[in-house]
């Protein structure tokens, strides 16, 4: 067993010495009747549970790093995440794009630091090891002095990513070299997907992009919880058949569809899907971080991206059909309320589950989304990663 496998056992050894513990001198004074997937208080606060799923969780999973709007030309970039792993995704002289982790190869130092931008090459702010656009290691400053003759140039280029440009508009990356192709990642809602036609979608001209003491999986819970929906926001109820939601959920995603009342049309005059996508709209979920809500005529895509046991980033864009500006702040300040309405809410549970002695509840049939989430991310936790799981070919999807 190599060394890093013997920290990450440790690691979850300790996680599960804790978690036994916890549970055994806290039990007794909340005495649930039933048993609940749902998340319990050490989960949303112990550290070294974050860590370890910031291997397990992150660094087997396809993650949404943005779109090609970003990547028209080459040497055009964006930058972003995979759990706790910076990356960046870079259009190449022929026209493909290549992702790479965004670590100068000497002392990890960013390479690029904007969300977005152009370059000829990249350089580190640090020593200045520059890259091709390509990954190659062009140049270390006075190489000869530093480092003699006979250092392996070519064995130190940027560490590549799998990539994935999904309907010709959005950007997914993944660490794991054994994961799923995309395709298979996203099955069950890849047929309705491609209908959309989301390459010919437009970004909306504003992002929301917001930080909140929460926990990432505590987020996730909240986004597949149907039964809160008319509740929480139930400004919207007026807009929607609520209680004729219909929940799915299969492999790596989740789908609550809520139809639209007669009143409330989001087509924009398309006749070309079936009368429930045009009639309705759907809150979906794509493993580990990605909320899609899709309609007739926009996508709202909600990332929320793990910071701490008790800090989440929430990243959120809308594409759509329409260029009027006046409709766009519409749709983007709806947006910004139902993720206040959802982040207020989520930080008062963040709250009261300090509490040790609190066990939840069991998960009602709206919650069959949230409960086959946790079960996902509580199964890779347990799962070490394969000793060759970032073996292998990045070039494959």
């Amino acid at each position: 067993m190599l060394p890093d496998d013997l920290t990450e056992q440790a690691l979850h050894q300790s996680v599960t010495r804790r978690k036994d513990r916890w549970e055994r001198e806290s039990r007794g004074l909340v005495d649930p009747p039933l048993p609940s997937d749902m998340l319990q208080p050490w989960e949303v606060w112990d550290e070294d549970l974050f860590a370890l799923e910031m291997i397990r969780v992150f660094g087997r999973s396809w993650v949404w790093l943005g779109d090609t709007e970003d990547l028209a030309e080459p040497g055009d970039y964006i930058t972003g995440r995979i759990g706790m792993q910076p990356v960046i995704v870079i259009r190449q002289d022929d026209g493909s794009v290549r992702g790479f982790l965004n670590n100068c190869r000497h002392r990890a130092a960013a390479l690029a630091s904007e969300p977005a931008g152009h370059c000829q090459a990249l350089a580190c702010p640090y020593h200045a090891w520059t890259y091709a656009i390509d990954g190659r290691l062009l140049s270390i400053p006075d190489m000869n002095r530093m480092y003699g003759q006979g250092f392996p140039m070519e064995e130190y280029g940027l560490v590549p990513i799998r990539v994935k440009v999904a309907f010709d508009k959005l950007v997914f990356g993944c660490l794991s070299r054994k994961a799923p192709p995309f395709e298979s990642w996203i099955a069950p809602l890849l047929p309705r997907y491609e209908k959309y036609k989301i390459g010919s979608y437009r970004r909306y001209h504003r992002e929301l992009d917001e930080v909140y003491p929460i926990n990432w999986k505590a987020f996730v819970e909240n986004s597949n919880d149907d039964y809160h929906v008319r509740f929480v926001h139930r400004r919207l109820n007026k807009v929607r058949k609520q209680m004729d939601t219909v929940v799915r959920f299969e492999g790596r995603t989740t789908s609550g569809y809520k139809p639209h009342a007669e009143s409330f049309d989001m087509s924009l005059g398309r006749t070309d899907l079936n009368e429930e996508d045009l009639r309705g709209s759907y809150a979906e979920f794509v493993y580990p971080n990605l909320t899609p809500l899709p309609y007739a005529s926009q996508l709202i895509m909600v990332r929320v991206d793990p910071i701490a046991a008790g800090r989440s980033r929430l990243f959120s864009r809308i594409y759509g059909l329409t260029e009027e500006i006046a409709l766009q702040n519409r749709e983007l300040d709806g947006l910004a309320l139902t993720n206040k309405e959802d982040t207020d809410m989520v930080t008062q549970l963040m709250e009261n589950l300090r509490s040790p002695f609190y066990r939840v509840g069991p998960p009602s049939v709206w919650e069959g989304r949230a409960q086959h989430m946790m079960r996902l991310i509580r199964q890779d936790v347990a799962t070490p990663l394969d000793a060759d799981e970032f073996e292998g070919p990045v070039d494959k999807d």
